[in-house]
C-alpha cells in the first residue's frame, strides 16, 4: 500500500528490539531494527551485529534513572542510536512509503562505500559465508582496532573512516599508537596493516576509490615484516619430553597429540581434527590442508603422511567407534556443527594442547612458550637436519613452492639455522 507521507504525524516508527523469538547458540538475542507502518498495523524487522541478553538491552533501551551505563553498554548504545538515526533519515527521504521503497534506499550508495568499515564489514560477511572463519575474525579485529585508535583520539566510537582519511600519517600514528600505546608486537601490527591493505585494494579493484589515494609501498607506509621465530626443540629435547611421565590424563592427551602432529609431518592441530577416515589410504594418511581448500582450489595439495606406529597407536586410542568414510577419525567435530562451531572446537582444542603440554614441558625443564606449532617447526628443523632436502620439506608440509619454504626456514631462530647450515656444508670442512 502506497500513500504519502504526512510530515507532522508520521504513522511509520522505527526502534530497536530484541528479538526474543528465538536464542542464540552464545544464550543471546538478536538486536533488530523494527520498522511498524501504522496504516497497514505491519512491522519489519531489520538485523543487526548485536546479540543482547534480555537485561541488557532493557537497560539500554531504558535506562535507570541515575543509574550509570557501563563503557560497553555506552558503546553499543550510541551504535544503536545512529544506527536508529541512519534509518530515519532514509525514511525522511521518501515522498511514498511502502516497505519495499524503503529497503531499496537502504541500498548502499557509492559514497557509503567509500567507508573503510562498511568495506571491512562486506568482507567479514562474504569470509564468513566461505566458512573461513579464522580470516573473519582476523578482518573484524583489525577493523575493530582502527575503531579504537579513532575513539582514543575523538573519544567516541566512529561510524565512518574514509579511505581518503587514511594517509601515510595517519598509518604511522596508528602503528605508534598500537606499538607504544597498545603493547602490541610488529607482528600484530604487520597483521592488522595487511589486512587493511587488502581493504584497500579490493575497493581499487571495484573503481571505488582511486588507486592515486594508495598510501602503502615504497617510499610511502611501509608494512612492517614479522619478527616472531619459529621455535623448535632439538632432538634431545624431543626425546626427553616424549619419554617423561605425564602427572595428569590431560597431559597425556595434549603430549599424544602434540607428537601425533610432530610424526603426521607436521600436521597443524586443525587439519588433525578435521581428518576422516576417507584420509587413510592404506598405511598413509592423504589430505588437503583446511587452510588452502578455500583459497587455492585451483593449486591444493594433497599431502601424504606415512602412518607409523606411533601415529597408528594414537589413532587407535582416541579415534571414534564408528568407520564411515565421511565421519572424523577423532571426536572433536560433529557434521552438523556450523563453520562458527567447528572454529571454536579448534581454538579450544590448540589451548588445551598448548596448556598442558607447557606444564609437562617445564616440569621436564624445556622452559618457553611452547605451543603446538612448536610441532611442526621440529618436524622441519629436524627433517633437514638429518639431510632432508628442501623440496621435501616443503612436499611434506604442503608448501606450494620451494619459496614458501625457503621463507619458512628464513624464520627459525639464528642458531637453528647455523646447526642446518653447518649440516648442509658439512662435506665442506
Amino acid at each position: 500500500m502506497a500513500r504519502r507521507i504526512d510530515k507532522a504525524k508520521d504513522p511509520v516508527s522505527i526502534s530497536y528490539y530484541l528479538d526474543t523469538r528465538r536464542k542464540k547458540q552464545n544464550g543471546m538475542y538478536p538486536v533488530k531494527i523494527r520498522v511498524y507502518d501504522g496504516i497497514t498495523k505491519k512491522v519489519r524487522l531489520y538485523s543487526t551485529d548485536f546479540d543482547l541478553d534480555e537485561k541488557t538491552f532493557d537497560r539500554i533501551k531504558f535506562p535507570e534513572k541515575g543509574r550509570r551505563l557501563r563503557e560497553e553498554e555506552k558503546s553499543i548504545k550510541s551504535d544503536l542510536d545512529e544506527l536508529l538515526i541512519f534509518y530515519k533519515e532514509k525514511l525522511k527521504l521518501l515522498q511514498i512509503f511502502t516497505f519495499d521503497s524503503f529497503e531499496e534506499s537502504l541500498i548502499v550508495k557509492t559514497g557509503e562505500k567509500a567507508n573503510t568499515f562498511f568495506q571491512y564489514e562486506t568482507y567479514v560477511k562474504e569470509l564468513k559465508e566461505y566458512e573461513r572463519i579464522a580470516t573473519a575474525s582476523s578482518y573484524d579485529l583489525s577493523m575493530r582496532s582502527l575503531k579504537s585508535f579513532l575513539k582514543s583520539r575523538s573519544g567516541k566510537v566512529p561510524s565512518k573512516l574514509l579511505f581518503q582519511e587514511i594517509t601515510v600519517k595517519f598509518l604511522n600514528d596508528y602503528e605508534s599508537w598500537m606499538v607504544n600505546i597498545q603493547g602490541k608486537s610488529q607482528t600484530t601490527v604487520g597483521i592488522y596493516m595487511r589486512g587493511l591493505r587488502v581493504i584497500f585494494n579490493r575497493a581499487i579493484d571495484q573503481k571505488i576509490i582511486d588507486r592515486d589515494i594508495y598510501p602503502f609501498g615504497r617510499k610511502k607506509y611501509e608494512i612492517p615484516s614479522s619478527t616472531r621465530k619459529k621455535k623448535a626443540l632439538n632432538g634431545d629435547q624431543l626425546k626427553l619430553l616424549f619419554n617423561s611421565i605425564p602427572k595428569t590424563k590431560e597431559q597425556q592427551k595434549a603430549r599424544d597429540f602434540w607428537f601425533f602432529s610432530f610424526a603426521c609431518n607436521g600436521i597443524n592441530m586443525k587439519d588433525i581434527i578435521h581428518l576422516k577416515w576417507k584420509n587413510i589410504n592404506g598405511e598413509f594418511i592423504e589430505f588437503i590442508r583446511e587452510k588452502t581448500k578455500k583459497t587455492k582450489k585451483a593449486n591444493s595439495k594433497t599431502i601424504q603422511v606415512p602412518l607409523t606406529e606411533f601415529a597408528k597407536s594414537v589413532i587407535k586410542k582416541y579415534s571414534t567407534d564408528s568407520k564411515n568414510p565421511e565421519n572424523y577419525i577423532f571426536p572433536f567435530l560433529k557434521k552438523e556443527m556450523s563453520a562458527e562451531e567447528k572454529y571454536l572446537v579448534n581454538k579450544k582444542f590448540i589451548r588445551f594442547v598448548n596448556q598442558h603440554l607447557k606444564i609437562m614441558a617445564n616440569a621436564n625443564g624445556i622452559t618457553g612458550e611452547i605451543s603446538s606449532y612448536w610441532a611442526r617447526h621440529s618436524f622441519a628443523t629436524s627433517a633437514i637436519r638429518n639431510d632432508a632436502s628442501m623440496e621435501f620439506v616443503g612436499e611434506s608440509l604442503g608448501h606450494s613452492d620451494v619459496k614458501t619454504t625457503q621463507l619458512y626456514f628464513a624464520g627459525f631462530e639464528d642458531d637453528t639455522k647455523k646447526d642446518i647450515l653447518g649440516k648442509i656444508t658439512d662435506f665442506m670442512h
